[in-house]
Formats: C-alpha cells, sequence, structure tokens
C-alpha cells in the first residue's frame, strides 16, 4: 500500500484505460480530478485520477490514492495473496427533522361518498427531530485480478425526544463485482433490507445485474449502467430496468437515471421514477442539487384506482469538512385526495469515525 504505484498503466490496462488524453487541456484534467472527490461513485473517480496520471505532473498525494483505490478494487491481487484487499467500518452521529416517524397517514381526513372520514389520531404522522446513530462496514475479498466479492452492512437507529418513538433500518448487500476488460464491469448484487417504524415494519429482497461502461469524451468523463433488477415485496415481486449515466464535467458532477418497473397485481407500485443530480464546488464548499419525479399505480382504495404522481427537490452544502447539510421538499399529487401530501425534511451531516 505504501509503495508509490508506478508511472504507467498499470497491470490491467486495455481498451480505454490506456487511451491518450485525447486534446483535453491539462487544466481540464487537473479541474475534472478536483472535482471528482466530490463525486459519488468510486469508478468514475478512479477514471478522473488515472488520466491526471496520465500526464505525468500528477501531485504525489494523488499516486498514493490511485494506488490505494486499484489495490481497495483488487487490481494488484496475486494469487497465493491475502484475498482481503480492503475492510471498514465507520460510525456517526445522526441529527435531522422526519415529517413522518412513525410511518403514518399523512392527512388528517378525506371525502368519500358524500361523506367526510376523520383518521384515527393514533395512525397519523408524526414529524419532527431525530437524532441517534448509523454505522456500517465493508469487506472485501479478491478471487482474481480486478474481481472481488464485497459485503456491505449499514444501520441506522433514531429517536424522538418530542414524541418518544424511534424508528430504525438496517440493509445487507453482498455482491460480485468483476472487471472485464478495459473500463468495462459486470456486477451481481443480493440485498436484503427493512425499515422499523411504530405504525408496521416493510422489508424487501433484491436481486440485480449492472453493467457499466466508462469512457471519455472531450468535454468530460462518463459512466454509463444498465441494470436489471428483481425486488420482493410482501406486496409481490417486481422487476425493474435502469438506466444511469454519471459525468464528471471541468467545474461539476452530474447523474442522471431512468427506471422502469412491472406492475404488481392489485397493488399501487412504483411503476416509473427519473432523477437528475448536480454537484459543484461553491468557493471550495461541496453543493448540490437534487431533482426527482415518479408515478405509481394498480390497485385502488375504497372502489377508486389509485395513482401517485410525486416530485421532489433538495439542497445539500457543504459547510465544513465534517459538517453538512440537506434540506429536501417533495410533494404527492394523487387520483385519491386522501393521499395527496406535502413534506419537508432536513438533514445534518457529520463526519464519520472510521477505523
Amino acid at each position: 500500500m505504501s509503495a508509490p504505484i508506478p508511472m504507467r498503466c498499470p497491470s490491467f490496462c486495455g481498451g480505454a484505460l490506456c487511451l491518450v488524453i485525447g486534446g483535453a487541456a491539462q487544466g481540464d484534467v487537473l479541474d475534472r480530478a478536483r472535482i471528482a472527490s466530490i463525486a459519488g461513485s468510486e469508478r468514475l473517480r478512479t477514471f478522473a485520477y488515472g488520466k491526471l496520471l496520465e500526464t505525468g505532473d500528477a501531485p504525489q498525494d494523488v499516486v498514493t490514492l490511485m494506488r490505494q483505490t486499484l489495490t481497495s478494487q483488487g487490481f494488484y491481487y496475486e494469487f497465493g495473496q491475502s484475498r482481503v484487499i480492503a475492510t471498514e467500518a465507520w460510525l456517526e452521529p445522526v441529527l435531522s427533522y422526519d415529517g413522518n416517524i412513525n410511518g403514518g397517514v399523512l392527512q388528517d381526513s378525506f371525502s368519500y361518498g358524500g361523506f367526510i372520514f376523520e383518521a384515527d389520531p393514533n395512525f397519523r404522522a408524526k414529524g419532527g427531530v431525530v437524532m441517534g446513530l448509523s454505522g456500517g462496514g465493508v469487506a472485501r475479498l479478491a478471487w482474481a485480478n480486478g474481481r472481488y466479492v464485497e459485503g456491505r452492512l449499514r444501520a441506522e437507529a433514531v429517536w424522538s425526544p418530542e414524541h418518544q418513538i424511534g424508528r430504525s433500518n438496517s440493509e445487507f448487500a453482498l455482491c460480485s463485482r468483476n472487471h472485464v476488460q478495459g473500463w468495462s464491469f459486470v456486477d451481481v448484487c443480493q440485498t436484503v433490507s427493512a425499515v422499523k417504524r411504530e405504525l408496521g415494519t416493510s422489508e424487501s429482497q433484491e436481486t440485480a445485474l449492472a453493467v457499466t461502461q466508462l469512457f471519455q469524451t472531450e468535454a468530460a468523463y462518463h459512466e454509463v449502467t444498465a441494470e436489471l433488477s428483481e425486488t420482493h415485496y410482501d406486496i409481490g415481486d417486481q422487476p425493474t430496468i435502469t438506466l444511469s449515466w454519471a459525468s464528471i464535467w471541468d467545474k461539476a458532477a452530474t447523474k442522471f437515471s431512468l427506471g422502469t418497473a412491472a406492475p404488481i397485481e392489485g397493488e399501487t407500485a412504483l411503476r416509473m421514477r427519473v432523477a437528475a443530480d448536480v454537484q459543484w464546488l461553491w468557493e471550495g464548499h461541496a453543493t448540490g442539487l437534487g431533482l426527482w419525479y415518479q408515478k405509481a399505480d394498480g390497485g385502488a382504495f375504497l372502489g377508486t384506482p389509485h395513482a401517485d404522481e410525486a416530485m421532489g427537490i433538495s439542497l445539500s452544502y457543504q459547510f465544513r469538512p465534517g459538517l453538512s447539510a440537506q434540506i429536501s421538499y417533495m410533494t404527492n399529487q394523487s387520483s385519491v385526495d386522501f393521499f395527496d401530501y406535502a413534506q419537508t425534511s432536513v438533514n445534518v451531516g457529520f463526519e464519520a469515525l472510521r477505523w
């Protein structure tokens, strides 16, 4: 880990990995490497740092970081070495405003057939400040050069002092991540997740196959992923196809995604979702803006077909390393008035303790 990476393409080079910078000015390469530090994709960051290394003028800290990143992705693994290529655990405080801590209904009343019905106060949504802890861990075991099995665990538990109730969620994912050639990858993941609130628990299991390709254009670096998944819910199984496109430009990082899902017979289920995010450095502070829209249909409520259209916006800002905040707002327009609502949430992010 401490040895410097050779100033050349590493042993797994091929295809896109060893492309020449292709006309991009060195200043652009430096700008994109800087933006890569706030981009969400590990592979896209690796791509950007690799392009900076190709200039021959990369700072030593980037050289060291690139070596560590490639090692943690199994690219220096050889048969007979330890298969454990990366481990990490983390723990951080949680402080946020949750508009529906207990998982209750967001409307106090609704009308049907000329009558007005009021929701039981015990089942109404309770909003307020929650605090608690979030933590998790990851372990990677290599089985071939550039190929490894990854186990990832994440859990969160929070408590509302105002309402004297809590909620928790957890997720475990086991993935096989595989370099194919050049900058092409294939991943297979099995994910189990659960959310527990005062008024109920929801669980799901997802199996996903994803194919990813990274490449460069004159203006940016790109990562395109096509994913086919099937999720098992208590109400039924649902196949989904998702296409995503993440990019690192000179001044910003962007991501677009589009997903479409099959119906679940007799149930109101998510059918389509589109999302767009942009992140940039505002006077050195990581800043982000996100927009999304989704549709759900199927099922009925008191004999009325039930379909929802929801949209949301979020804004995030890093005040300093280890302290950030995000505010989100969403609305849901439904064919059934009882499911119309608007909701605001705020989350404060702190630096995690890692080991």
